[in-house]
C-alpha cells in the first residue's frame, strides 16, 4: 500500500492513561497506536462536514495553541502514516470548497490548502495508522 508520513494531533485523558483521542470530532473513541484505522463520517454539529482524517505535513498547528504559544496540556504530536493509494485531489478540486463533503477518501487523500495560521495545509485521508507519539 502506498502511504504517506504525517502528523496529528490528539487529546490524552488522565483517567486513561497510554491511549490517545481525537481532538474534536469522535473524541470519546480511543485511537490505537501500530494498527490501520478507518475514517467515518460523523458530522457534528459546528464542524464543516468534511469526513476523513485530518493530518499535517508537520507537527504544527498554531490554531490550536493556547493565546500564549505553548500547547494545552493533554495534548500531543504523533508521527502517523496516511493511505495514499487514491489521489482524490482532482475530486477535492472539483468543489467549490476545495474538499470532499460527502464521503470519506477511501484508500487515499487530497490536501486542503488553510491559512498559515492554520497549519498552510491539511491532508485529509481514509485511514491513518499512529506510528509513535512525539515528545
Amino acid at each position: 500500500m502506498k502511504t504517506v508520513t504525517a502528523y496529528k494531533l490528539f487529546r490524552t485523558l488522565k483517567k486513561r492513561p497510554g491511549e490517545l483521542f481525537p481532538l474534536f470530532i469522535g473524541k470519546s473513541k480511543a485511537v490505537p497506536v501500530g494498527e490501520w484505522i478507518d475514517a467515518e463520517y460523523i458530522p457534528t454539529k459546528g464542524f464543516a462536514h468534511r469526513p476523513g482524517w485530518h493530518v499535517g505535513t508537520e507537527p504544527n498547528a498554531p490554531h490550536l495553541m493556547k493565546k500564549d504559544g505553548t500547547m494545552q496540556d493533554g495534548r500531543v504530536w504523533a508521527e502517523v502514516e496516511i493511505s495514499a493509494e487514491v489521489d482524490w485531489q482532482s475530486v477535492a478540486d472539483q468543489s467549490p470548497t476545495k474538499d470532499i463533503r460527502d464521503r470519506v477518501p477511501t484508500n487515499g487523500c487530497y490536501v486542503f490548502k488553510r491559512p498559515t495560521h492554520q497549519g498552510g495545509a491539511w491532508m485529509i485521508a481514509g485511514s491513518m495508522r499512529v506510528n509513535k507519539i512525539l515528545k
